[in-house]
């Protein structure tokens, strides 16, 4: 059997051709992992990088330090995922945005507190 694309001879009833990268989608693409939403489930799978880490960050931003960079990422992914409409994690980003706001806010008012002994 030949390759349609560059004719070059691949194996009997094959799919794929090694040289132009050529693949009969007869029946249908191959399913991906992306694809089976139990594995979407369980592998962040098709979502944004930012929104994972502003999921990840805004989940231990009640340690205070986190805070900050929670809410920056969480930003960061909701302008990824506005360029790339594919990509999944909003929940996630608008999480990190939340939680990172809320605890940067607390962060400020440990701060002003520490340093209110100076002042007076």
């Amino acid at each position: 059997m030949f390759c349609p694309n560059c004719g070059m001879q691949i194996g009997e009833g094959g799919t794929f051709c090694p040289s132009c990268g050529w693949q009969d989608y007869a029946q249908g693409p191959p399913a991906s992992v992306g694809a089976d939403p139990t594995m979407r489930m369980l592998l962040p799978v098709g979502r944004s990088v930012y929104a994972i880490i502003a999921g990840y960050l805004g989940l231990i931003s009640v340690l205070l330090i986190p805070a900050p960079f929670a809410l920056l990422t969480g930003i960061l992914a909701m302008r990824d995922i506005q360029k790339h409409p594919h990509k999944g994690g909003r929940g996630r980003a608008i999480f990190g945005i939340i939680m990172g706001a809320v605890f940067s806010l607390c962060l400020i008012a440990v701060f002003i507190w520490s340093l209110l002994p100076f002042f007076l």
